[in-house]
């Protein structure tokens, strides 16, 4: 390895008699990474344009407490980055570049997703407030038929979120396909204001369901390729916020258009609803376009210092540089700290990421959970029809669903907030399903409508756990990005079955109580407590294995990177 000849960042002389041993692990000395490592899938990006490969990274250096990884230069993504220089890790000028960094990749991506997820929102559930105008009479549906317009748009969307995210993970221009997906899920909105039967009103909503499953796991999995484990919950949630805020408009842009615009034009109101949020998505999905970065290394409206920092910022987050040659297919550790040989692997193929998502206990328990508190939090589905089981106006049920999902935006945000300040999962992932549980207790004891509103604001807080879920397995599955990308579909499609389930609970006739369907969602929180109780368990294993200097996931413990719970 001639590194004399490269220019690596930040510039360090290597000793050569270290340089011949291939790798030295101690917590103050560079880590070396031969360049004939053998364990190492073949060292080609996930994202083939991020232009990181195992010749790049040189070593891991600790400098005081700052853990730099040393990168080089000369190489790194064709050799853009060759005259580049920052300023020092942990200088003041450092952290004073990378806060502005963060503030102008911030002010790209948030207030763009946030408002395209608003939209998401929208256009997924807007079903549940036509319900409320003439929908049913005239498309002549029943109860079992509107249940199934309802469910039936998160069979293509749950099954279709692997293969969409691999998909992403392989093109690597999420600022083209995910604008893309929302156009098209535009266009099939506006298109639902014109069926004129149940088969059709079917056949749209499935198309819809296609074209939103890029959405939400494409959007998680750019934020890990943009954020750090510290940084991600709270980005996470304000994202999600989106759809919170969207679960409160939505019944003001409801009660708006079904009180002022039925008749207009020959068109019931729940038309014109479908017409003026589909309008508006594909509007805001072509504005989209220009305006989200791509991925640290490929954006082309950051300048190189910029580009380099998010390069240089995701490989320091794992202590080793963040892509599908890092590691290997997961295989199951023994109990004693050692890794357990696994077999060679020169594959880096979607299915290789799938593969690796799916035999990680990490991620199936992470599955469990989230798919624990959809279960739950599937009472969005029909959350107009438990605010209407209070026996108010239609225009009075709408304006009343919008203060619950108010709550629920301003408490998610803190608590994601609070959690990345503090550097903890568990205890705020399991306080908003144990009031969703109190919730369903009080709702279940009483008639009473303060009671029972009161509950409804309860219910909702189950959803302050289910962005930080997601934030919490990104950290837990920090490397490669193609299994990651795998991990966040598949724990995405657990988040999603519920959808197509619950509906069915909450069934004409069981209101006001709805004893079934609140019994089950209840008992499911109670089924994601636990199981948020068996992760944190897993992962302090874990740690202590890398505390004793073992492997996991292909990341060496004594680089000092440590799982968060």
């Amino acid at each position: 390895m001639a590194h004399e000849e490269s220019t690596v960042h930040p510039v360090r002389s290597l000793d050569p008699l270290q340089a011949e041993s291939g790798r030295a692990f101690t917590t103050a000395s560079p880590v070396l990474v031969s360049n004939d490592d053998d364990d190492a899938i073949d060292s080609v990006p996930l994202l083939a344009a991020s232009g990181v490969t195992d010749e790049d990274v040189k070593r891991f250096t600790t400098m005081g407490n700052i853990a730099e990884v040393e990168v080089d230069l000369s190489t790194l993504h064709g050799g853009q980055f060759r005259d580049v220089v920052l300023p020092a890790a942990g200088s003041p000028a450092r952290e004073e570049m990378e806060r502005a960094f963060k503030r102008k990749i911030d002010y790209a991506i948030l207030p763009v997703v946030i408002t395209m997820y608003m939209l998401n929102y929208l256009d997924r559930n807007n079903i549940a407030a036509a319900k409320l105008g003439t929908l049913m009479e005239d498309l002549s549906l029943n109860s079992t038929q509107y249940s199934t317009a309802v469910a039936i748009l998160f069979i293509p969307y749950t099954l279709m979120q692997v293969p969409s995210n691999l998909l992403l993970g392989k093109i690597g221009k999420p600022s083209i396909y995910l604008p893309s997906a929302m156009a098209i899920w535009g266009m099939l909105s506006l298109w639902t204001a014109f069926v004129k039967g149940y088969h059709s009103l079917i056949i749209i909503r499935l198309l819809i369901g296609f074209a939103e499953a890029a959405f939400y796991p494409g959007v998680v999995f750019y934020l890990s390729c943009w954020y750090t484990k510290y940084e991600i919950a709270k980005r996470s949630a304000i994202f999600v916020c989106g759809s919170w805020i969207s679960g409160a408009f939505s019944g003001f842009v409801a009660y708006g258009v079904l009180e002022n615009l039925d008749g207009v034009l020959g068109l019931a109101a729940w038309r014109w609803l479908f017409l003026l949020e589909g309008t508006v998505t594909v509007i805001v999905a072509l504005i989209a376009m220009p305006i989200l970065p791509n991925l640290p290394a490929t954006t082309k409206w950051l300048t190189k210092e910029e580009r380099l920092l998010g390069v240089l910022r995701m490989i320091n987050d794992v202590g080793q540089h963040d892509d599908d040659a890092a590691a290997t297919a997961a295989a199951p550790d023994d109990d004693y700290g050692e890794e357990v040989e696994q077999p060679k692997s020169r594959t880096r193929s979607a299915l290789s990421g799938l593969y690796m998502a799916l035999v990680d206990e990490k991620v199936l328990i992470i599955v469990w959970m989230q798919f624990s508190l959809a279960m739950m939090g599937g009472i969005n589905t029909v959350f107009p029809t438990i605010v209407g089981s209070l026996g108010y106006s239609q225009a009075k049920t709408l304006l009343l669903t919008a203060p619950p999902w108010l709550l629920c935006s301003v408490t998610s945000v803190w608590n994601s907030f609070h959690s990345d300040k503090h550097g903890e999962r568990f205890l705020h992932m399991i306080w908003g399903p144990s009031l969703a549980i109190i919730g369903i207790i009080v709702s279940l004891l009483t008639q009473e409508t303060f009671w029972r509103y009161l509950s409804m604001l309860l219910m909702l807080q189950n959803y302050n756990s289910w962005s930080l879920g997601f934030a919490w397995m990104a950290s837990t599955v920090p490397r490669p990005p193609i299994k990651r990308a795998a991990a966040v579909g598949v724990v995405n499609i657990g988040g999603n079955v519920p959808n197509i389930i619950v509906p069915y609970f909450f069934y004409v006739g069981s209101e006001p109580q709805f004893y079934l369907g609140l019994s089950i969602c209840g008992l499911f929180a109670v089924s994601g407590i636990i199981a948020a109780t068996v992760l944190k368990s897993r992962l302090m294993k874990l740690n202590k294995k890398l505390e004793r200097g073992g492997v996991v996931d292909g990341l060496d413990g004594r680089t000092g990177f440590r799982f968060i719970y």
